[in-house]
């Protein structure tokens, strides 16, 4: 039996940031999965790749574990894509199953509060874990005559 379980999608960063209605989901998953990361300074790093056209083939990944299984952890990539017009980002969380009630909760809250965003992906197969590997980057991302970089820090907020 499988013990870890992932769910990720895309919503716009301000959407996946704002403290609405005095309910804040990102800091509500920190605390359900013990991470701690600086949201303030994930709202600066996003602003620091430029806005508009300027930030098109920018971002990086983000991914802070938890301090006692490298194995759970939250992700957040900000690579704005070439066709994005509403400032999207991924949302991943890998969590052990026998915790996922509250943990998808959460995330389904998150989920809905989201104006614009993707379908939530579930899974077991370890897909974001795979995602995460350190060897796959930088990762090299063509498009037209340029290349984009686009690199991964861990618990670096």
């Amino acid at each position: 039996m499988k013990r870890y379980i992932e769910f990720s999608f895309y919503l716009p960063f301000f959407d996946l940031i704002d403290d609405t209605d005095g309910v804040f989901s990102l800091e509500d998953l920190m605390r359900q999965l013990n991470i701690r990361f600086n949201i303030m300074e994930l709202y600066n790093q996003y602003l620091s790749y430029g806005e508009g056209v300027s930030r098109v083939g920018k971002g990086d990944v983000f991914v802070f574990f938890t301090k006692y299984d490298k194995n759970i952890f939250i992700l957040i990539d900000l690579f704005n894509d070439f066709t994005d017009q509403h400032n999207m980002v991924k949302l991943g969380v890998r969590c052990e199953i026998n915790h996922d009630k509250r943990i998808r909760d959460i995330f389904n809250n998150i989920h809905l509060r989201a104006e614009i965003k993707s379908k939530i992906n579930e899974s077991d197969d370890d897909l974001l874990k795979l995602d995460i590997n350190s060897e796959d980057y930088p990762k090299e991302i063509p498009y037209g005559d340029h290349i984009y970089i686009k690199n991964i820090y861990y618990n670096t907020i």
